[in-house]
């Protein structure tokens, strides 16, 4: 598995992209972003009595592979390297304890190594490290924000399976969008 602090060359780069790397606190994401949708099992925000007769872990299960798929063909797509950045503020050493032991032995020594250093910021090498990545948003354990540079598009783990992503190009938007269609997802604005 393959996943590497980013040098200060690309945190540069990636900072004179997106300007912000916690894109998942951004409260008007449309002021760094020009084309915002969020990534999503259906194509309408769902009523109070359909979320709680339909979301949930099973919800999770069942379409966690066309998200997986999604992510792992945006990583072929970008030749530039894929980023992560591990939100380390907030998580309390307990929240940290449950969340290690959710996960298998080398996940969880994966998982100790992204918290052990200050920098946030990770250029995933590999599928692996990728998959490992997105499962812990697709099971809610772990929020993380994916950088796609290439696309000028930012993905952000979150709760339902409904990702918010945001691009700074309509052409990185719509490569975004034909992909997460393939996959049977949508983009809902």
């Amino acid at each position: 598995m393959k996943l590497t602090l980013a040098t200060n060359e690309e945190i540069n780069i990636l900072h004179s992209k997106y300007k912000r790397f916690n894109t998942h606190l951004l409260e008007k994401p449309s002021e760094l972003y020009n084309h915002i949708g969020i990534m999503d099992v259906f194509n309408r925000v769902l009523t109070e009595e359909e979320a709680s007769e339909l979301l949930g872990k099973n919800h999770n299960l069942k379409y966690g592979a066309n998200f997986l798929d999604t992510f792992t063909q945006l990583f072929h797509l970008n030749e530039s390297g894929v980023y992560v950045h591990i939100y380390k503020k907030g998580l309390s050493k307990e929240a940290f304890k449950y969340k290690l032991s959710c996960l298998n032995r080398s996940e969880a020594n994966l998982f100790r190594k992204l918290f052990s250093h200050n920098k946030g910021i990770y250029k995933i090498g590999d599928v692996e490290a990728l998959v490992f990545l997105t499962k812990l948003s697709l099971t809610e354990l772990y929020f993380a924000d994916f950088f796609f540079p290439s696309l000028d598009t930012v993905i952000i783990g979150n709760y339902d399976l409904s990702f918010p992503i945001y691009s700074k190009t309509l052409i990185g938007f719509n490569k975004c969008k034909e992909i997460i269609e393939e996959n049977g997802l949508f983009i809902r604005q």
